[in-house]
């Protein structure tokens, strides 16, 4: 299936986090105020005009449960529709915002995995780090790749 990708479609990686994230695994603040910050970027990915996949990527800054430096970029809010998984389409965004974030002068990125999801960040090359925190009762541990 041919994918296309598109930076700053917020509305449709809306669509993609609200049917995973919300309808799937029960999250409630799906939502926040970064996502309309104007630093952070949304990548959606396409198959036609029916939105399968997204995630999004901004400066750490904008992370307060991070540490702030210079080059580190936050990636999150992955997310593949059902039918959509198990094809690569997770890794080829992960390597997208990967992309973006190095054209635009960043040296790692950093990401909140769900506990459940560390091996596929694992084979991405992610690193984990800290303890395991809780976010709606998931638990998650921060992971990240030097780029």
């Amino acid at each position: 299936m041919p994918v296309k990708m598109e930076q700053g479609a917020y509305e449709a990686a809306q669509t993609v986090r609200r049917a995973v994230f919300m309808e799937e695994q029960g999250y409630r603040n799906e939502f926040d105020d970064i996502d309309v910050d104007d630093r952070c970027v949304h990548l959606a990915a396409f198959d036609g005009d029916v939105p399968i996949g997204c995630a999004r990527i901004f400066p750490s800054e904008l992370e307060p449960d991070c540490e702030t430096a210079p080059g580190r970029w936050i990636f999150g809010r992955l997310a593949v529709m059902p039918a959509s998984r198990k094809g690569g389409l997770g890794s080829q965004l992960l390597a997208e915002c990967e992309r973006i974030v190095k054209d635009r002068g960043g040296r790692e990125l950093h990401l909140h995995a769900q506990c459940q999801a560390q091996g596929f960040y694992d084979k991405n090359g992610y690193e984990l780090y800290g303890e395991i925190g809780y976010d709606e009762g998931e638990p998650h541990q921060w992971m990240m790749k030097r780029l």
